[in-house]
């Protein structure tokens, strides 16, 4: 039995942890997953490397990454949580394997995130981005009582920002 952090009426979410590479690899290195991100698809190495970085963001600024499971079938769907901004603000996201998409994982997620969020974390806000062309993570962050305050560019490229009041 997995220990959840947080758990949804589908989802259970727990902790990233070192060995989860298993699960992350294959998510992290598929390209039409992969194609809203910046950096694209991760190598092995690279997704070690983002996971370190996910695992200290939990031990040094309580900001956590979760891997999710579909309850009922006790499959890995992908991973979601918060990471550091340089600005100074706390982003959300999430990363589902294809199969999952359309089902409402992510907006459930997302929903469960934003929850715990005014319990755990201290910040006026939380944010979310996609890149511009990337509509149906826009829509899921829509659906979520987001709101669209900026578009702007990450790393040159066009993005639509969302926050959600945290307090």
């Amino acid at each position: 039995m997995k220990k959840y952090m947080i758990k949804t009426k589908r989802l259970g979410l727990r902790l990233l942890e070192k060995n989860d590479i298993k699960y992350l690899e294959k998510l992290e290195s598929d390209p039409e997953v992969k194609k809203y991100f910046i950096n694209g698809p991760s190598t092995r190495e690279q997704a070690k490397a983002r996971m370190s970085d996910f695992i200290s963001y939990y031990e040094d600024k309580g900001l956590p990454c979760f891997v999710m499971f579909e309850l009922e079938s006790n499959e890995f769907i992908g991973r979601c949580g918060f990471v550091p901004a340089k600005t100074g603000e706390i982003i959300v996201g999430y990363l589902l394997h294809k199969k999952f998409w359309g089902n409402g994982y992510a907006s459930e997620a997302l929903i469960a995130l934003l929850e715990w969020s005014k319990q755990n974390i201290d910040a006026d806000y939380i944010i979310a981005f996609a890149l511009a062309d990337n509509t149906a993570s826009q829509r899921v962050m829509q659906k979520c009582g987001m709101e669209h305050y900026k578009d702007d560019t990450t790393k040159g490229v066009a993005c639509s920002f969302y926050r959600a009041n945290n307090q």
